[in-house]
């Protein structure tokens, strides 16, 4: 459905420095229906196409970050158990509406709807910065959003798959989850190659257009996503050289800040209740939040059915007992003599308050830049400078005087350093943005184990079709002859 003459201007809202300012942040409500004409207009509109409810977290049950706590009386959702249980469908009853595909859609909708006006308005000398904001932040969020529709709907970028069904790439102000029918997926490289476009023409026009509101997209994020692209990509000299722009900019935090609050609490009540790990100092790495209030989250509750995996605490350890503190974000300190420490277990997410405190889900931070770099530099076996990448970000996440930097020489197998930023990365990124399963599809697929109820094992098994999520029943309905994902 191309653009009408009518919209529904979207309400102005508080532009946050921190949330505390604005807890409704982003609640956006249409306040009057009117034709657009200004380009603080389509601001507006362009505002209400970010992404406000949840579009990727569920993807993390799919993955080697995820258990079911087996002791507690609590039961997972109907909704989540497809996804844990490898799920043909990973709707409920095959459901026909996909809400993370026409949460996705929407966003390109609103997006490209303000990117085609755009291209009949003339702005004038005073207004051609806030133009070029406008216009590289739309270009930006698309890029964003058929970053996750390509990572969630397609197979994994590699050279014999970029004829492959990608997604629909409507450029336009069409609606496709909506009104539009006989959608066509384009080639999986050729969504890749309109990612990289948009991002290209976005940097361009929001280089030099600072600001300090974390849930929109900026310069910033945009040459970190640049840099994550680059990496999904295989381009390593680029992904080096975008990370380390946004390295130079965005700081790591100092987790040894946090210890003079943990000694007044103590371990176990120290994230727990109103504070969460996100409520420290830690919260000024966070570069971009999206998808809604994160308290709420699979994971959030003590007694939950769904946890933390046991190997994610464990990477926390490996250097010994509350040396390193993200421990902290990861173990629940139970008491496991107690009937209410067996219903907890091992493993807690304390990176949300669970009451009074709101913040939305981690979009990009700063530590990623890091591991990305890092990563980038130990395939191209550079690994003094992947190693100094680690250790630049480990020495704000240990305790003062117990880490010992890694060395080249400490690895007599170099593709040990490989497989230490990579475990960096997964316990750096858990939980965030959905990217531990888009790591697993791009790292070959592994074979993925959950245990159930009742002694009962699923299985993932090694590059199984289940790690492309299948094309929304809604969508093969409008589009009859659109291919759907093999089973």
């Amino acid at each position: 459905m191309k653009t009408t003459s009518k919209y529904l201007l979207l309400g102005l809202f508080c532009s946050a420095v921190g949330l505390s300012s604005c807890t409704g942040l982003l609640d956006i409500k249409p306040v009057n229906s009117m034709t657009p004409e200004t380009i603080n207009d389509y601001e507006s509109i362009l505002l209400g196409g970010y992404p406000r409810s949840d579009y990727f977290y569920k993807t993390e049950l799919m993955t080697d970050n995820a258990m079911v706590n087996l002791n507690t009386t609590y039961k997972p959702s109907a909704a989540d158990e497809p996804w844990f249980l490898f799920a043909s469908s990973h709707l409920l009853d095959n459901s026909p509406n996909d809400p993370y595909w026409g949460q996705l859609y929407k966003t390109i909708f609103y997006v490209n709807t303000v990117l085609d006006k755009f291209k009949e308005v003339i702005p004038t000398g005073e207004e051609q910065s806030n133009y070029d904001r406008i216009k590289g932040e739309a270009l930006a969020l698309r890029a964003y959003a058929y970053f996750y529709l390509i990572n969630m709907y397609a197979d994994v970028y590699a050279a014999n798959n970029l004829e492959l069904p990608g997604v629909p790439m409507p450029l336009d102000a069409v609606d496709v989850n909506e009104f539009s029918k006989n959608n066509v997926r384009q080639p999986l490289g050729k969504v890749w190659g309109q990612i990289e476009a948009d991002l290209g023409q976005a940097a361009d026009l929001l280089r030099g257009k600072p600001t300090n509101d974390r849930f929109r997209l900026n310069i910033t994020t945009v040459q970190l996503l640049r840099a994550r692209v680059s990496l999904f990509m295989g381009q390593y000299d680029q992904a080096i050289a975008f990370a380390g722009e946004v390295m130079s900019s965005a700081k790591l935090a100092d987790l040894n800040t946090m210890q003079s609050y943990i000694d007044s609490k103590s371990n176990k009540y120290a994230f727990s209740g109103n504070v969460g790990f996100i409520d420290t100092d830690y919260n000024r790495e966070i570069l971009f939040f999206t998808a809604g209030r994160a308290n709420n989250n699979i994971f959030y509750y003590a007694q939950a059915a769904f946890k933390p995996s046991e190997e994610i605490l464990d990477l926390t350890k490996r250097n010994g007992n509350l040396v390193d503190y993200r421990q902290y974000l990861f173990d629940s300190f139970e008491d496991f003599s107690q009937p209410d420490g067996v219903m907890v277990g091992k493993t807690v997410y304390h990176m949300f308050a669970t009451q009074e405190k709101y913040w939305f889900y981690i979009g990009f931070k700063a530590s990623e830049a890091y591991v990305i770099r890092a990563e980038a530099y130990a395939r191209k076996q550079q690994y003094s400078n992947a190693l100094k990448d680690l250790n630049d970000l480990l020495v704000t996440r240990y305790k003062k005087g117990t880490f010992i930097g890694l060395k080249e020489s400490d690895y007599s197998d170099k593709a040990g350093i490989l497989k230490r930023v990579l475990e960096e990365r997964r316990l750096e990124t858990a939980f965030d943005g959905g990217l531990r399963f888009f790591d697993l599809r791009r790292l070959g697929k592994p074979e993925i184990k959950h245990a159930y109820k009742n002694g009962q094992e699923f299985v993932m098994r090694k590059d199984d079709p289940k790690y492309v999520l299948q094309i929304p029943q809604s969508e093969q309905n409008n589009s009859p002859n659109m291919p759907i994902n093999p089973r």
